[in-house]
């Protein structure tokens, strides 16, 4: 048995992909873990999430994929995968994403070997269309969780357009309500037309105004998928640089220059009883190793 351990860095959006395929998205320091047990033999994989084994096809097809990016066949290997994560699933936070890329380095780690950016995103980005987790293969979420920083990318030829370093952290405040992503509610093909709209957000973004396009495509996502865009605009008025939804919701993240600031709009997110989140943007990347 050989054992493998990473990290990946959590993501917000600046600019959902679902519209027009390019997105952009912002990494934060909400990092997933992963740590793989691999024996050199056939049989079953079983798949933690934060202690509780569960079925997970994410996880399955990272496993396999990144096992026959190796030049071996997937079915000689079995073993165990372990992910940990502080964030909240299936709220918009790019969970999959950052332990799909956090998997593929844990496996790359016990295997003793190291490949291209490009080829780890290209696992994640595989095994997320081949399990269902992603319409666009979220290239531009497994980006920002690989890479850290800000990355602007074309999922549909799975180019990175643009990637920007901040240089510093800053603040970051995200507000889980107590409600269910609406995603299924909305057809892909009606938010498609809204592609034009999308793609202009896209453009400001790219031209160097992250968070206008973080504030717009908020709106923008918020209008499609029926959340009240309150939550966002409270925290433009306390002063945050941007804010929007995040995904498809219901997460909305606030990202600041100035702490106080963040503090003020914390206490206000929290009145109803809604999760706040408070954590920071992150220029590092993923890591491997403990």
């Amino acid at each position: 048995m050989v054992i493998g351990e990473a990290k990946a860095k959590g993501a917000i959006s600046v600019v959902n992909a679902v519209a027009s395929g390019r997105g952009a998205t912002l990494s934060v320091d909400l990092p997933t873990s992963a740590k793989v047990d691999v024996k050199e033999e056939r049989g079953r994989w079983k798949v933690f999430q934060n202690g509780r084994q569960v079925e997970s096809a994410l996880a399955f097809h990272t496993l396999r994929r990144t096992i026959r990016m190796l030049g071996r066949d997937p079915h000689a290997y079995s073993g165990s995968v372990e992910t940990a994560s502080l964030a909240p699933t299936g709220v918009g936070l790019k969970t999959s994403s950052s332990a799909s890329v956090a998997i593929t380095l844990a496996v790359l780690s016990a295997f003793g070997s190291r490949y291209p950016d490009a080829e780890v995103l290209g696992c994640s980005v595989s095994a997320s269309l081949t399990s269902g987790v992603s319409i666009t293969g979220a290239m531009d979420d497994a980006a920002s969780c690989l890479l850290g920083g800000v990355n602007f990318v074309d999922n549909s030829s799975g180019r990175i357009l643009s990637r920007v370093s901040l240089r510093r952290s800053l603040p970051v405040l995200i507000r889980v309500p107590g409600e269910e992503s609406r995603r299924a509610d909305v057809p892909t093909r009606y938010v498609r037309r809204f592609s034009e709209v999308a793609d202009s957000i896209f453009k400001i973004g790219i031209e160097g105004n992250a968070w206008k396009a973080m504030t717009l495509n908020g709106l923008l996502f918020s209008s499609i998928y029926s959340y009240a865009p309150s939550a966002a605009l409270r925290a433009i008025e306390r002063g945050a640089l941007g804010s929007g939804l995040s995904g498809t919701g219901p997460a909305v993240a606030a990202v600041f220059d100035d702490e106080r600031d963040a503090g003020r709009l914390a206490r206000d997110w929290a009145d109803d009883g809604a999760e706040v989140i408070r954590t920071t943007t992150s220029d590092g990347g993923a890591t491997v190793g403990t």
